[in-house]
């Protein structure tokens, strides 16, 4: 039997989150998929919805936060180093006015934090991309928060909410904000000495930070999300960088190999208005997933997919392939709504792994009798 609580949420139309499934994929959907609906700069619902890595839907869930149906830039999504939460942005209300050109103040940018529970905790701040739209955000644990949109420069802050500090001041209009390696990354088409770059040095949580272009990385073009990969072992550390570049050629996932301490181009793929992306490393292969950034109209959005096989400093190969469209979406969900958009995808996240001393002290509980049971693992 339902719980008094389900069901009320069931009443009110609230998504409810069932666990993800390991593996599976999420992707930032802006608006409610019905007919009523408009896409407008006024701000509409957002939800996240979860796929199969072979384009099956298996279900949607309402955070209660709003994006700009206009502002393609917004919704990246990221995961954090351990796998364990995918971080998103957005607006935390709505009040009739543009959403990009309203003070924080006045409507509050969100940071979301979702678990493998399907659970979502909401940060609002009240200075986080001011008249601009917040676009990207990632965890370490859950508590620290490093984000970074149109306006205000990269900032930190912490589950507690209310106030962030500004860590740069060159350049502020940044799009998204990735940790690889105890490393803040960002990546941003202003100006004409960054594209994708280092935030200080490690995790910074203060101000005075400069943001440095990665060695020989171009400075040129379009970037959005990017992943780092490590296919040599003959490369300390990461090796290869795949970046997602909305308008080279009219879009390409794109390919660079660390040699000799220098990031040189490894060949690109075209992909339309690319600007999501996400990588699963698995032996030689590397999966890569990728989402447009379009706005309304039915079937204008896709998530992608790639296997490049190629390995480290060799041209990128392999097929793109639409994985789901967005009348995929509306084929799951029995509508003809058109006023949707997929924005940011990401793997969903993990359960941690007990390490292998808590499995040990498991064992030994057994064999004295006291415990018994199994830890889930992912």
């Amino acid at each position: 039997m339902k719980s008094t609580a389900l069901l009320l949420a069931l009443a009110s139309g609230t998504a409810i989150a069932a666990p993800f499934t390991a593996g599976n994929l999420l992707v930032y959907r802006v608006g409610s998929n019905t007919g009523s609906d408009t896409m407008a700069n006024t701000g509409n619902a957002v939800f996240i919805d979860e796929w199969t890595t072979t384009g099956t839907y298996v279900q949607s869930i309402n955070t209660g936060v709003f994006a700009s149906g206009t502002s393609t830039s917004e919704g990246l999504l990221t995961r954090s180093p351990n796998g364990q939460y995918v971080t998103f942005t957005g607006y935390a209300s709505t009040n009739g006015a543009n959403l990009t050109s309203s003070a924080s103040a006045t409507i509050n940018r969100t940071v979301g934090v979702l678990t493998p529970s399907g659970t979502i905790t909401k940060t609002n701040f009240s200075d986080f991309s001011t008249a601009g739209s917040p676009r990207s955000a990632t965890t370490t644990n859950g508590t620290d928060l490093w984000m970074a949109g149109a306006a205000g420069g990269v900032r930190y802050g912490t589950s507690a909410g209310g106030t962030s500090t500004q860590l740069s001041t060159t350049p502020t209009n940044i799009r998204d904000v990735e940790i690889f390696n105890d490393q803040v990354y960002i990546s941003t088409s202003s100006g004409t000495s960054v594209r994708v770059g280092t935030v200080g040095t490690g995790l910074p949580t203060t101000a005075g930070n400069t943001i440095t272009n990665l060695p020989g990385f171009v400075t040129t073009g379009s970037p959005y999300e990017f992943a780092f990969a490590d296919l040599s072992p003959s490369v300390s550390g990461f090796d290869t960088l795949y970046v997602a570049d909305d308008a080279a050629s009219g879009g390409q996932i794109q390919k660079y190999s660390l040699v000799g301490g220098v990031w040189t181009a490894s060949g690109s793929i075209a992909a339309a208005a690319v600007r999501g992306l996400t990588i699963n490393v698995s032996g030689g292969n590397v999966s890569i997933f990728g989402s447009t950034g379009s706005s309304a109209a039915a079937g204008a959005g896709a998530v992608y997919s790639l296997v490049d096989g190629s390995g480290y400093n060799a041209t990128l190969s392999g097929t793109l392939s639409t994985l789901f469209s967005n009348t995929t979406l509306q084929t799951s969900l029995n509508s003809t709504g058109a006023s949707f958009a997929f924005r940011g995808v990401e793997f969903v996240p993990a359960v941690a792994i007990p390490e292998p001393s808590a499995f040990a002290a498991l064992a030994g509980l057994g064999v004295l009798g006291l415990a018994a049971g199994r830890r889930r693992r992912a």
